[in-house]
């Protein structure tokens, strides 16, 4: 690592939002002790999230490195074609509010954690809930990967320079 690459401005914000983040983590996690033992407080957060923080809690999942690396990248290779992203992007947002609270509603009721636990909770069998979840496994791969480019790629415009595993 070279030091002089480092900008330090980047790197103090940077490290300053990185731990009021972290500090936040902490105060949050003893506002309200959860049951760990259950999966829901793991993956759902009790389901304590209301409607404003689910809010930003979907636009801070839309808007990472799909909409700011995935997007521009492809509007770059494949051309306007490309821009079907942006209003899917901003048409599926308010739809999902729309339709949601009703899933979660059910998902609530019926204490379902997973879009398999869902469909089989809805509709029975093993086989249908098996691929809801295969399928969601398989698309979720190429969102991490995104991620993780995008991790890249702001470490990188900090100025460090690590080894690259992708």
């Amino acid at each position: 690592m070279n030091i002089d690459a480092i900008n330090p401005i980047a790197m103090a914000v940077f490290l300053a939002f990185f731990a009021f983040v972290t500090i936040l983590g902490f105060v949050a996690s003893r506002w309200k002790r959860g049951d760990l033992t259950q999966l829901h407080e793991w993956g759902l957060g009790g389901r304590q999230f209301g409607g404003v923080i689910t809010w930003f809690l979907v636009g801070g999942d839309f808007y990472t490195a799909y909409t700011v690396i995935a997007v521009p990248a492809l509007v770059y290779s494949v051309g306007a074609y490309g821009f079907f992203a942006l209003p899917y992007t901003i048409i599926v947002y308010p739809v999902v509010f729309a339709i949601m609270p009703k899933l979660w509603e059910v998902c609530h009721r019926k204490n379902h954690i997973t879009a398999a636990d869902f469909v089989q909770g809805e509709h029975g069998g093993k086989w249908f809930p098996a691929a809801i979840a295969i399928t969601g496994i398989i698309a979720t791969m190429p969102y991490i990967a995104l991620q993780l480019i995008g991790m890249q790629v702001v470490i990188k415009g900090l100025g460090v320079f690590l080894v690259s595993f992708l």
